[in-house]
C-alpha cells in the first residue's frame, strides 16, 4: 500500500495533531517532496517535532525516507495509470477508430523505413544466392515469428524451392538436426532469445549448417550464434497488444528476401507462379 493510500483508509484513527498534518499532505502531496520538514511544520502550524513522530508512526525513520517512498509511490502511480491508458504503444483506450488507424499507419511506417534503412544489401545478396543453390531451406520462428516463417516458405514454394517451415519446436528441431551442409536454415525472432530457435540455430552451425537470422538490434543469443544477420527494426519498448510493428519490420525482411529470389532466377520465377497460379484456377473452374 502506498503513502496516500495508507494515510486516507487510517486518517479517522488519527489524533487530532496526525490528522491535520494527515489531511495537509493529502491536499498538498505534489509539494510536499520539496519542503523540508522544518518549512512543512511552518505551513502546517505545528512543531518539527510534531512531524518526525508522525512520519516515525508510519514506519519511516525520518522525514527524508518518507519523501523518497512518496517519489517512488508517485512514479509507479504514474506507470499505472499510463498502462490502464494504452492499448497498445501510443494507442490509448479513449482513441476513436480513425485516431487509432492514423498511429498504427505511422507505427508501421517506421518500422518499414527503419528496417529498409537498417538493411544490409550484401547479406541479403548472399543469402538470396545460397537459397537459389540450397538443398533444403528449413525456415523458422515462433509465435507471430512463426506467420512470418510461413508466409515466406509458402513464397518460397511457388518459386520451386525445397522449403519447410514448421510451427512445431519439437519438428522443428526433428528437421535441423538433419540438415547437411548444402542446407541453409534462416531463424526469425525479434528478441533473439527463445532457446528453441537458439537450440535449432546452435544445432545447426555445429552440422556446419549456414545460419541467417533476421532478428532486432538488441544484443542477444542468436546473434551471437548466426553466421549473418538481418536487422530489423521497431517500436517494441511501450506497453503492446501485440507484435505489430516487429511483424511488419520481419515481413519486410521475407518481401525483400521474396523478390530477390524472383529477380535472381528471372523467367523461371515467373513460370512457376503462372504454374501455381494456373492450378488453383482450374480448382476454382466449375
Amino acid at each position: 500500500m502506498n503513502i496516500i493510500e495508507n494515510l486516507k483508509i487510517n486518517i479517522e484513527n488519527f489524533s487530532t495533531g496526525q490528522k491535520k498534518i494527515a489531511q495537509y499532505i493529502l491536499l498538498h502531496k505534489e509539494m510536499i517532496t520539496e519542503l523540508s520538514s522544518q518549512i512543512l511544520a511552518q505551513k502546517i502550524g505545528v512543531s518539527q517535532s510534531s512531524i518526525i513522530k508522525f512520519i516515525q508512526s508510519l514506519g519511516f525513520d525520518g522525514f527524508t525516507q518518507f519523501k523518497l517512498q512518496l517519489v517512488s509511490d508517485r512514479a509507479r502511480i504514474t506507470i499505472n495509470d499510463t498502462q490502464e491508458r494504452l492499448l497498445h504503444n501510443q494507442i490509448e483506450r479513449s482513441d476513436s477508430y480513425e485516431v487509432v488507424a492514423e498511429k498504427l499507419l505511422l507505427e508501421k511506417q517506421q518500422a518499414l523505413i527503419q528496417t529498409t534503412a537498417s538493411v544490409n544489401f550484401q547479406v541479403l545478396n548472399k543469402l538470396v544466392h545460397k537459397m537459389v543453390k540450397a538443398q533444403r531451406i528449413q525456415i523458422i520462428g515462433i509465435g507471430n515469428s512463426a506467420l512470418t516463417a510461413k508466409d515466406l516458405a509458402y513464397k518460397l514454394q511457388k518459386l520451386g524451392l525445397a522449403v519447410t517451415a514448421e510451427a512445431d519446436t519439437h519438428i522443428q528441431l526433428a528437421i535441423v538436426q538433419s540438415l547437411k551442409k548444402s542446407d541453409l536454415l534462416i531463424a526469425i525472432s525479434y528478441t533473439g532469445k527463445h532457446k528453441e530457435i537458439c537450440l535449432s540455430a546452435q544445432t545447426a552451425k555445429n552440422n556446419g549448417v549456414p545460419v541467417y537470422a533476421i532478428t532486432s538490434l538488441q544484443q542477444s543469443p542468436l546473434r551471437k550464434i548466426a553466421d549473418h544477420i538481418l536487422d530489423t527494426v521497431a517500436d517494441e519498448v511501450h506497453s503492446r497488444s501485440s507484435s505489430i510493428s516487429s511483424r511488419t519490420a520481419q515481413n519486410t525482411i521475407s518481401d525483400l528476401i521474396f523478390m530477390g529470389v524472383i529477380k535472381l532466377i528471372g523467367e523461371d520465377a515467373e513460370k512457376s507462379i503462372k504454374n501455381s497460379a494456373n492450378m488453383i484456377k482450374q480448382l476454382q473452374d466449375k
